[in-house]
């Protein structure tokens, strides 16, 4: 599979199918010209940030295990990078793994594990009083080694070798083979049913979460970051911002109120569009039903969009859009076993 393919998310938003936020990358800095080689992330979660800095805006985050396309470096120990889903920003040198198309074939072949648990670490020797070789968060990817006891060896994107608890990890093929929320677009409605309640299940577990701009790790959420995550942890991928996320998968009427809205759809906030200016999304939630929604905003936290609620929320819904079931077909939304970015398909 040629290089370009692998970054095929951020095109997706623009191919054809049946039926305060972020800045978006049109405003970020233009990287310099192409040097178009690929890494890994290799800490448990690497910052993104729109300039060449520390003290730059944190712009997104990536995983241990994510792909990523390198686009150039300063003249520092800063690189530009960009993420499955098409985002540009500069992380420095330690937070990623520069390999070769040959050596990312190989990863995408091998075995590995996920990390499962909200937070583990990464030890040098299998037993609980070894040293920390690197800390592990939901999500985080190593490739397999072996097993020891109560603990899985795995190497990590830098080539360290380290054990985990095999409790806190699982075989990453198996995971994403696991993910029942991603379903068929005619799928039963009790199968629509389990894949809503798991997203719920999954965004619960979000709460008191704190808020974190740019983040989209169980350490920290902004809200594109949120939904984009928790889908993550449920088989899918989404683009990055809530400005792009509302024109993915299926558009749900909400002008007239909640009524066509279901559990695990997506409900966007902002300024409507009047004669002087257009719309503008700045936010984003996760629909429970009954009129609650689960959001990053501060912290994560549940609150009604119904009014006279003692948790009332009182911005007007302006969009939402249903993500389940519209992976893989042109619609912004690509499932994890589909995508290309960590299976060789």
């Amino acid at each position: 599979m040629k290089k370009t393919l692998f970054f095929l998310l951020c095109t997706m938003l623009v191919m054809g199918c049946t039926s305060p936020e972020k800045k978006t990358q049109d405003a970020a800095p233009q990287a310099p010209e192409d040097e178009n080689g690929l890494a890994l992330a290799s800490l448990s979660v690497i910052n993104m940030r729109e300039d060449p800095n520390y003290a730059a805006e944190l712009g997104t985050q990536a995983l241990m295990g994510t792909p990523v396309k390198v686009h150039a470096h300063d003249n520092d120990y800063w690189v530009n990078i960009e993420t499955p889903d098409g985002y540009k920003a500069w992380v420095n040198e330690m937070a990623i793994v520069p390999i070769d198309q040959a050596r990312m074939d190989q990863w995408k072949a091998s075995k590995r594990v996920v990390v499962t648990n909200f937070y583990t670490f990464f030890l040098d020797g299998p037993r609980p009083d070894a040293n920390h070789v690197s800390d592990g968060v939901w999500g985080d990817i190593a490739e397999y080694i072996g097993t020891v006891g109560k603990y899985t060896e795995v190497e990590l994107p830098d080539g360290k070798r380290a054990f985990v608890p095999s409790a806190d990890v699982m075989e990453l093929r198996s995971w994403v083979d696991s993910r029942q929320a991603v379903i068929p677009a005619d799928a039963p409605q009790g199968d629509v049913e389990k894949a809503r309640a798991l997203i719920l299940e999954t965004a619960r577990q979000f709460v008191g979460v704190p808020y974190l701009w740019a983040g989209t790790s169980i350490k920290g959420v902004d809200c594109s970051g949120f939904a984009k995550t928790v889908y993550f942890l449920n088989g899918y991928m989404l683009l990055r911002n809530a400005s792009q996320q509302y024109k993915t998968g299926d558009p749900v009427d909400v002008s007239e109120g909640l009524g066509n809205l279901q559990p695990a759809d997506l409900v966007f906030f902002g300024r409507e569009a009047t004669a002087d200016k257009p719309e503008r999304i700045t936010h984003v939630a996760i629909y429970l039903g009954d009129g609650k929604i689960i959001h990053s905003s501060q912290v994560v936290r549940i609150n009604s969009l119904v009014e006279g609620e003692p948790d009332y929320y009182s911005r007007k819904p302006i969009r939402a859009c249903r993500i389940l079931g519209n992976q893989d077909c042109g619609k912004g939304v690509v499932s994890i076993a589909q995508s290309g970015v960590y299976f060789n398909n």
